[in-house]
């Protein structure tokens, strides 16, 4: 074949490959084959049962230039494809079709007539190796079917007759099941199942062997078989440790051992000689109870081609089997059920009888609080239910816990005077109070914890003994115990009864040493209430006759008593003060000095640091009359606080009887100071020689009366100062100072003292010192009488050392610390010396006007002892406190605080 087909073919492809196409799709159409691709060209594959036409027209023109595998492979597939779907008729019209219609297109495009005939030579063989194809292929499916429906048929024919040996065995099953079904015995089961397989597979030996576990091990033991084996094979019994046994192997692993020719020298020697062998394991509740064992010398037929139905069998006979160890093991358990039921009845209705005791004693023992009565009749109760001969009860000592005492005796009137005293943890009573443990002792004569004891009481070593504890709360009350002369009488159910009962008389023993103990509170309490009473009305009878106002508030400050005295003093009634606070009449009376009676900081803090109760006092000016208050906290006798006090008295006189006092020393000062001061210039001009001169003596003697004079000058000058402080007339020249400053001038004044006595003096001011807001002649005062005081109780060549820093709360004493506010800053002056010092007696009285402590200077450097009466004063006029430590023969400190200015402030 040339190519001139194939060239033709290739110029004739958009003209015929569509008219291919119509006509497959005519003889295939659409709704059987799926769609037909309309669009040749683009050559898309066809469905799964059409011819691809396009690839089929592109191997047909490689056919026709001689390479036809292309085209043969395409059909090839084309038709092994389509087998099933594969029409023979269907082809042949198709090929008929394109052949005619690529004839006349033939004819129609070719001119030249031998071409005609060759191309129609050409195609005419190009179509029929198409034809061949289709043929040969639809011949070898035919062959294919053929043969399939003959091996169809042997299958059926085959299942059939499985068929009906598998409905006979189901049969036969359900038949062993019914028989089965019926009986519960396990022998039955197993006679059952060697007779049922021996009648249903024919197999020369079945033999049945079980588990034995004895206190040597477990054996596999033979308990039944279906003949007699020969006796060379025979053996009754297998142990566990032969692990190279079927039957063994078979009862490790639970799985079924086949071996179908025994090898020589095997060590099962049960087997039967020239027999093939399964074990199979029966397993209930998920252990193997039974081994079945089958033997034959046609293995596979016999055995092997029925071993489905065997497992069946032996598969139903286990479920048997489990269902009759179940039946078997329920039987038991009914039994001990019926064993259990009826214990538990009996031990019900001993508990029933014993919590009827108890709920007895319980009735009987709180009926009544009188311990006595009480104790006698739990004794009474427990000894005839118990059978006991003799009982004790011993209870804990009140007032000594470590003793126990025998409060009540079987039999026997109790007597305080015949009681015994144990200590806790000795003899057998002691020994239960310490281990809180009752105890069942069956013969105390073997006992080492019996302890005999002489007394009232009989108490012979023999017999049983029982003693429970009597606890409330992990509270040991005391013991009870009981006793038999007989050996052993006592038993448990004695001890768990006690144990029940010793509890309701322990609350009974508790709640009667409660009411005992109520009724001694309550007549305490009684007794109390009515001394209170009578001490409440002694109280308001001397309120309402104490000439001192009092007025008492409660912790919110709100007025719980008035007296009348108070209410006369405030010009109010008794009741309008019971509806103020305290806090209101402070501010009221008080008004801008009100913090120097701060009730809230006293409630807050009523106590000082040395715990002493803290108090503030005041005087106020109310129309003529001059009122002193003192307040202060109201203190249980813990220390707790309740409220606070304020106490008004009427000191009108005595400020009156005082200032006329100040009056006539003011007066007669001044009186007297105009003589000293005519005396003292007087004296003066002559010591300077105006009027004549003096010889030695007589200027000797004007200056005596001059130094003189000028004391008298200076005491004079005190007794006004003072004198104007208590009369508040003190009117002072406040300035900003710097206490180097007020020291200096103090100096100048008393260097000439310092040089006489021969004493070294220090000062030591701190750097950066704050001012101090003050009267310079006040502070220069106190600075004066100070180190004047130090100077003179100072022995001659003594030392005497001044200090001035700014001091912290925490450096100061702690009653200075309680009378001062705790935010100011504050300067302090320390005054040192190594004088002859003071004794502790005398340190309270120190600052009183006129008073001298005694030393051995004291006449020595005389005084009227108004110097350090004036320092206090003028220090606390100026916003400061004053103290001294001192030692005898050791020295005196004098130290002073006035309040600090900001570092900002130049001094002026």
């Amino acid at each position: 074949m040339d190519g001139t087909l194939a060239t033709w073919l290739e110029q004739e492809r958009d003209t015929l490959l569509p008219r291919w196409y119509e006509v497959l799709a005519h003889l295939v159409p659409p709704e059987d084959t799926g769609a037909v691709d309309q669009n040749p060209v683009a050559g898309a594959a066809s469905s799964p049962q059409q011819l691809d036409l396009a690839t089929f027209y592109t191997t047909a023109v490689l056919a026709a230039t001689g390479d036809r595998a292309p085209f043969t492979a395409q059909l090839t597939a084309f038709f092994t494809q389509n087998e099933t779907s594969f029409e023979l008729t269907t082809v042949l019209q198709f090929v008929q079709q394109v052949r005619r219609i690529t004839s006349e297109r033939v004819r129609a495009t070719v001119a030249e007539l031998k071409m005609v005939f060759d191309l129609f030579a050409a195609l005419d063989a190009l179509f029929d190796d198409v034809l061949l194809c289709a043929t040969e292929q639809w011949s070898a499916t035919k062959r294919e079917l053929i043969h399939e429906h003959e091996f169809i048929a042997e299958r059926l024919d085959a299942a059939s007759a499985s068929a009906d040996r598998q409905t006979l065995q189901l049969q036969a099953l359900n038949v062993i099941s019914r028989q089965l079904s019926l009986t519960l015995e396990e022998h039955q089961l197993i006679d059952r199942l060697i007779q049922n397989l021996q009648h249903l597979t024919a197999i020369a030996h079945i033999a049945l062997w079980q588990p034995v576990t004895d206190a040597y091990g477990t054996m596999l033991v033979l308990r039944q078989r279906s003949e007699p084996l020969a006796e060379a094979g025979e053996d009754h019994q297998v142990a566990v440790t032969q692990s190279d046994d079927l039957i063994v192997q078979a009862w490790q692993t639970r799985q079924n051992q086949f071996l179908p020719v025994p090898e020589v020298g095997c060590p099962c020697r049960w087997l039967h000689p020239a027999c093939g062998v399964l074990v199979l394991p029966m397993i209930a509740n998920e252990q193997v109870v039974a081994l079945v064992v089958l033997q034959d010398p046609d293995p596979f037929n016999q055995i092997r081609m029925q071993q489905d139905l065997i497992q069946s069998i032996v598969s139903q006979t286990a479920i048997a089997l489990q269902n009759a160890m179940l039946y078997s093991e329920l039987r038991i358990l009914n039994k001990d059920l019926e064993r259990r039921v009826a214990d538990r009845t009996r031990e019900l209705e001993d508990e029933k009888n014993r919590l009827a005791t108890i709920y007895q004693i319980s009735t009987e023992v709180s009926r009544t609080l009188d311990l006595d009565a009480l104790l006698a009749t739990s004794l009474q109760l427990l000894a005839e239910l118990t059978h006991a001969e003799h009982g004790s009860i011993m209870l804990v000592e009140p007032d000594d816990s470590s003793l126990m005492v025998t409060r009540a005796v079987l039999g026997v009137i109790g007597d305080p005077k015949n009681y015994l005293r144990f200590p806790i943890g000795v003899g057998i009573a002691g020994w239960v109070a310490e281990h809180c443990a009752g105890v069942v002792i069956d013969d105390i004569s073997q006992d080492a914890r019996w302890v005999s004891v002489p007394g009232l009481f009989t108490r012979r070593r023999e017999g049983a003994m029982i003693a429970v504890p009597l606890v409330v709360q992990d509270e040991v009350l005391g013991v009870l115990s009981l006793s038999h002369r007989q050996v052993g009488f006592f038993q448990e159910d004695h001890l768990r009864m006690l144990n029940a009962t010793a509890g309701s008389i322990a609350v009974a023993v508790k709640n009667a040493n409660l009411f005992a103990m109520i009724s001694e509170e309550a007549a305490r309490r009684f007794e109390l209430l009515d001394r209170q009473e009578k001490e409440a009305t002694q109280i308001q009878a001397i309120l309402q006759s104490l000439s001192d106002g009092v007025i008492v508030c409660d912790l919110s400050g709100r007025i719980l008593v008035a007296n009348p005295a108070a209410a006369a003093m405030l010009h109010r009634s008794i009741e309008e003060l019971l509806l103020w606070n305290l806090h209101e009449i402070l501010m009221r009376y008080m008004g801008e000095r009100t913090h120097e009676l701060p009730l809230i900081e006293l409630l807050e803090h009523p106590l000082s640091e040395d715990a002493q109760p803290r108090r503030f006092m005041a005087s106020i000016k109310l129309g003529v009359r001059t009122l002193h208050l003192l307040l202060g906290p109201v203190l249980t006798e813990m220390n707790t606080l309740i409220g606070a006090l304020l106490v008004l008295r009427d000191v009108t006189r005595e400020v009156e009887a005082d200032q006329m006092k100040n009056e006539f020393i003011g007066t007669m000062s001044h009186e007297l100071r105009t003589p000293m001061t005519a005396i003292k210039g007087f004296t003066q001009l002559l010591a300077m020689d105006e009027i004549g001169a003096l010889n030695a003596t007589q200027r000797e003697f004007v200056t005596t009366v001059d130094k003189h004079t000028q004391h008298m000058i200076n005491l004079i000058n005190d007794v006004l100062d003072l004198t104007r402080i208590e009369a508040g007339s003190v009117e002072l020249e406040w300035r900003l100072l710097h206490l180097a400053q007020v020291l200096s001038g103090v100096m100048a004044e008393l260097k000439e003292p310092l040089r006489e006595r021969g004493h070294s003096l220090t000062i030591t001011i701190a750097p950066h010192l704050p001012l101090v807001r003050a009267d310079a002649h006040c502070l220069h005062q106190v600075l004066y009488h100070l180190l004047n005081n130090a100077i003179k109780y100072t022995p001659p060549g003594g030392q005497i050392h001044v200090e001035a820093l700014e001091a912290t709360l925490a450096e100061l004493p702690v009653e200075v610390r309680d009378r001062v506010p705790q935010a100011q800053p504050y300067n302090l002056l320390r005054i040192t010396d190594t004088g002859v010092g003071m004794a502790p007696t005398d340190l309270p009285r120190i600052f009183d006007r006129f008073y001298r402590a005694e030393n051995p200077l004291k006449v020595e450097v005389g005084g009227a002892g108004l110097g350090l009466a004036l320092t206090r004063p003028l220090v606390e006029l100026l916003g400061g406190q004053i103290w001294v430590t001192s030692e005898v023969g050791v020295g005196s400190t004098f130290s002073f605080i006035l309040p600090a200015v900001a570092a900002t402030h130049k001094m002026v």
